[in-house]
């Protein structure tokens, strides 16, 4: 998939660099409390983030250069958020565990602010299905 460059109003969000796939495995080792371990071989990492968070790095990636793109990332949102939404969608725990898991190995956080990024990033992701899912079916 091919991304454009991003529009000028897009970039109001203040952010020193664009993201790579090995940001998105170094805060997804976090949230599996293994930050202070050494990012394993690609392969191995991949595995571990998609049996988390039910996709791979990169198109995690992908889906928040999107969000970005389109400016739906919600108000003061980060990929920490996003990853909390990618997470809930692949397990669905219940408020407790979800938010205790979302703490990573800084320990649970509270289950208000759990909901408060949850939610809006779960909607978010929603909201790009015209720009990804294709009208037409492909009849193979």
């Amino acid at each position: 998939m091919e991304i454009r460059s991003f529009p000028d109003q897009a970039r109001k969000r203040k952010k020193e660099s664009e993201p790579t796939t090995d940001d998105f495995y170094k805060i997804g080792k976090e949230l599996q409390n293994r930050s202070g371990q050494n990012l394993a071989a690609n392969a191995s990492e991949n595995r571990r983030f998609r049996e988390f968070f039910g996709t791979g790095a990169n198109v995690a990636l992908i889906a928040w250069q999107l969000l970005v793109y389109y400016d739906l990332v919600p108000e003061s949102g980060l990929i920490l958020h996003m990853l909390w939404g990618m997470f809930f969608m692949k397990v669905y725990p219940k408020q407790g565990p979800g938010s205790a898991a979302a703490g990573g190995s800084n320990g649970a956080i509270d289950v208000k602010t759990w909901r408060k990024y949850l939610w809006p990033f779960i909607g978010a992701i929603a909201e790009l299905e015209p720009y990804v899912v294709s009208d037409y079916a492909v009849i193979v």
